[in-house]
């Protein structure tokens, strides 16, 4: 398969050779750079420069790297980028605050030959030439920025003209202090300092150009490039993109509409787009190839920001902000969607929550069903360990059964678990935190609420979780009596019957104490929260074998109540002083219910 990316190291005189034309996009950010990016690139420049005079050979100097779209080439559809010497069209992705600055460079000396001595004849071609419909520029602006650039910099004998400050904006105002500060530089050069920085700077100095197809694949390459930069954000090529079609009668509208969803959703708003992709079918484009074909799909830009983004913004809200509101089931809609929500660092779960919620909003008995199907299943996905590739998929097939108007009460929904998996499940809780200490975390946070009866305000972050039998013992410790059996005692250190939740404090305290010393830090201590899902600990006057596995056989019991698991696989918890109960009542089944 031909690559999608092309490289190659070139001098700037082939980059800025004529038979090459670069164009600022609509999304790029426009010029930035203060008068001090200007004077450190022009002084590495000088100083690599005069270190070959003295040495009698002039070192090579490496620009960096930079990053275009072939644009040309992109509609023709190749396929292959070959670095042959054909006209080229290119948008700059990353490089165009270089770019700039070395034309205003160019158009400085040019300038200054033209008065104090003889003319370059290769700055031109470097700078482009031409008036009218006959101009070839090598680097274009963004307008207003363009006709402002090249009345200032770019046309001849333009970097001495004047511009009355009141009509200058904060992009031209950069070009022309930058434009300023090397025209002072430059002018302190005769001709034929002036002569071998031209030559130095269309000879010597190369860049790597990254030429590829397609904004998708250039937005990749642009994050791998700056990993120490701002990313370029998705939605700024899309606005540029969808508000381009929008008539300009509605354009006001429609750009409040955008800036209204990106100010309700914040850092979360570039990644609405991908859930939208997703939950309209089209998650196996790329992000902006999916969003531009779904804006095709439903009419044009104006008809994507009224009827897909703005619903979608103000769902995805609600979503992360777990409200609720309106109904009797309201409460349990909103503790579900914050559980969902505290499965941090992954977002898969989303696009099934925010399509369901966008068709059925108005039927808050089928929300709340349906979100406790899916905290189940994201939850068991976790606790089987899947990762993202598997659970990516399997809510892809959830939303795919959505969309297809499926059942999913029915028992082959991608909603339910497989009995193996359900088998699996249990396996994998017996030793959860061995596995993932953070899920772990999450389960007995889970439990804290299932047996409090209604969610707990806790310190979530604050809280962590102890192992009651430590994980290393001392070589004298009372645990090694009690565990004399070095298999036995790893399997019950890892039990989930072992382990409780304490504050950062008390787990720093409890250590490798002994059981009564690590119940008065859990239990005595002040300040110590008394959380009912360690309530069976402080009922106990010790703690060995059969109290870990009593216990884990209680928890067991309780996920189940809570998710319908299914029973454990040992008998069943003892019916009184065990100091857990639970005022839940058992969540019927998913298939059939």
């Amino acid at each position: 398969m031909p690559s999608q990316f092309a490289a190659q190291t070139m001098p700037l005189g082939q980059l800025f050779a004529s038979l090459h034309t670069i164009q600022t996009p609509p999304y790029q950010r426009s010029f930035a750079w203060e008068q001090d990016d200007a004077s450190k690139l022009l002084e590495d420049l000088t100083a690599t420069l005069d270190a070959g005079a003295e040495s009698g050979e002039i070192d090579e100097y490496f620009l960096g790297t930079m990053l275009f779209i072939e644009v040309e080439r992109q509609a023709k559809r190749r396929t292959t980028l070959p670095f042959s010497r054909q006209p080229r069209v290119l948008e700059v992705v990353d490089g165009l605050q270089r770019l700039t600055t070395l034309t205003i460079l160019f158009c400085v000396i040019r300038d200054l030959d033209e008065i104090h001595g003889k003319p370059s004849e290769r700055l031109p071609i470097a700078i482009g030439a031409g008036q009218g419909a006959n101009a070839r520029h090598r680097l274009m602006l963004r307008e207003p920025d363009e006709t402002f650039f090249h009345a200032h910099v770019r046309a001849p004998g333009a970097t001495r003209a004047k511009a009355r400050d009141a009509e200058l904006s904060p992009v031209q105002t950069k070009i022309l202090e930058v434009r300023d500060h090397l025209l002072q530089c430059v002018q302190e050069l005769d001709a034929a300092q002036r002569q071998r920085l031209a030559d130095f700077l269309l000879d010597k100095c190369h860049v790597v150009v990254v030429s590829t197809t397609g904004i998708d694949r250039a937005h990749r390459m642009f994050t791998v490039l700056n990993d120490s930069g701002k990313p370029l954000d998705r939605h700024d090529i899309l606005k540029a993109d969808l508000l381009g079609g929008v008539p300009p009668a509605a354009m006001e509208r429609a750009t409040a509409t955008w800036d209204q969803a990106k100010a309700r959703l914040g850092k979360q708003f570039d990644s609405l787009f991908s859930h939208i992709r997703i939950i309209h079918g089209r998650s196996s484009l790329h992000v902006i190839s999916g969003i531009r074909a779904i804006a095709a799909d439903v009419g044009g830009g104006q008809a994507f920001i009224e009827r897909v983004l703005d619903p979608a913004a103000r769902a995805f809200d609600n979503i992360l902000g777990a409200r609720h509101s309106g109904s009797a089931h309201s409460d349990r809609i909103s503790s579900l969607l914050t559980y969902l929500g505290w499965l941090k660092g992954h977002s898969d779960w989303v696009p099934p929550v925010l399509l369901w919620w966008l068709g059925r909003s108005r039927e808050p008995a089928e929300l709340a069903w349906f979100l406790g199907a899916l905290d189940r299943l994201a939850y068991g996905l976790r606790i089987l360990g899947h990762g993202n590739k598997r659970r990516s998929s399997r809510f892809g097939a959830v939303v795919h059964a959505i969309r297809s108007g499926r059942d999913l009460r029915n028992a082959t929904s991608p909603l339910n678990l497989a009995r193996e998996e359900l088998r699996t499940i249990h396996h994998n809780l017996r030793d959860l935190h061995a596995r993932s200490a953070p899920m772990a975390k999450l389960v007995l946070l889970r439990l804290n609420d299932h047996l409090a009866g209604s969610p707990q305000i806790a310190p979530f972050d604050d809280l962590s979780v102890e192992h009651l039998l430590p994980r290393k013992p001392g070589f004298n410790s009372p645990w090694r009596e009690c565990f004399p059996d070095p298999g036995e005692r790893d399997r019950h250190t890892e039990s989930l019957g072992n382990l409780v939740l304490v504050t950062k404090a008390q787990n720093d305290k409890a250590g490798n104490l002994d059981f009564a010393r690590k119940k008065d830090v859990l239990f005595k201590a002040a300040g110590a929260p008394l959380l009912p899902v360690n309530a069976y600990v402080r009922q106990q006057n010790e703690w060995k074998a059969q109290q870990i596995r009593e216990r884990e056989t209680e928890l067991l019991h309780h996920l189940d109540q809570l998710w319908n698991i299914g029973p454990a696989p040992s008998r069943p918890p003892p019916a009184s002083n065990s100091g857990m109960t639970s005022s839940r009542t058992r969540q019927p089944q998913i298939a059939g219910a």
